[in-house]
């Protein structure tokens, strides 16, 4: 397992260079762009599952350009919310990046694209209904996921406004409910594959070989041995008497040099004992 996961890190720095939330960043301000100037053009990077089957294959990834903010008002209001919508989305990716590594980030990205896809695909497979998936909330995620690993610490929106992380949990949380109460099918979908995705990240970063949870269970196994240890190093007996050092806490035990072997004797015997050869056994 460890050396596929060595070679996955390695396949993924060769394909990347940088970081893959430059790459979600730009399509996202690709999308902007293309809906406002052509809309018929943006129509060819949604995820469509009717077309992707046909070999549209690139909308696999092309879905990550749909705008973070779609609104209904001007060209201009349009432009602002989306560029607070991509700044907040490359700020909050950038952290958490930060604290899983690139690869492990990299990972959750990949793995939320291609399950987006393959739900799209396997939806429409079975029902005929060509549902398109959008990656809002697979996006919006990266809020939730920091808010959850830190929240208690203050993050500065727009380098002006002081936000607690809890809050920002508390708002996603009640946006996530609202949205799977009042929203749409696609809505509904699209929170539960972020959510699935979300659990299947942390307990993965809980209870993989670097997790918590492992270093924990590592932690007592070795206090265990060493405790083991301790009461041999700890516990003298006289190859004699079989008197211990637990027996007579005060009394001295010492190895005699001359005898064949490792034997120990209390301060009574270590003067009086037969010293012992190769085969013998101790004797008085």
């Amino acid at each position: 397992m460890n050396h596929f996961v060595n070679n996955a890190k390695r396949s993924l720095r060769r394909m990347m260079g940088g970081s893959i939330i430059d790459i979600v960043c730009g399509l996202q301000i690709l999308g902007v762009v293309t809906y406002l100037l052509s809309p018929e053009l943006f129509g060819y990077l949604i995820l469509n599952p009717a077309l992707v089957v046909r070999g549209q294959i690139w909308r696999i990834v092309t879905f990550l350009a749909y705008p973070p903010a779609v609104t209904g008002g001007d060209a201009i209001s349009f432009v602002i919310f989306n560029a607070i919508g991509i700044y907040c989305v490359r700020l909050f990716g950038v952290l958490v990046e930060q604290v899983w590594g690139r690869f492990k980030f990299n990972c959750y990205i990949i793995s939320g694209v291609l399950l987006h896809a393959a739900v799209s695909v396997l939806i429409y497979l079975i029902t005929g209904m060509p549902l398109p998936l959008f990656p809002n909330y697979l996006v919006y995620s990266f809020f939730f996921v920091f808010a959850l690993m830190f929240p208690d610490m203050q993050v500065l929106f727009m380098m002006l406004i002081p936000l607690k992380s809890s809050w920002i949990a508390v708002f996603e949380g009640v946006m996530y409910i609202y949205s799977f109460v009042r929203g749409s099918l696609i809505d509904r979908i699209e929170i539960l594959l972020s959510i699935a995705l979300m659990g299947i990240f942390f307990g993965w970063l809980t209870f993989g070989k670097k997790g918590p949870v492992y270093q924990k269970k590592r932690s007592r196994e070795f206090q265990k041995k060493t405790e083991k240890i301790r009461v041999v190093k700890n516990t003298h007996r006289c190859a004699v008497c079989g008197r211990t050092s637990e027996d007579s806490p005060g009394m001295e035990f010492r190895y005699c040099s001359k005898c064949e072997g490792s034997y120990e004797y209390c301060m009574d015997h270590l003067y009086t004992h037969k010293h012992v050869k190769k085969g013998e056994k101790p004797e008085e």
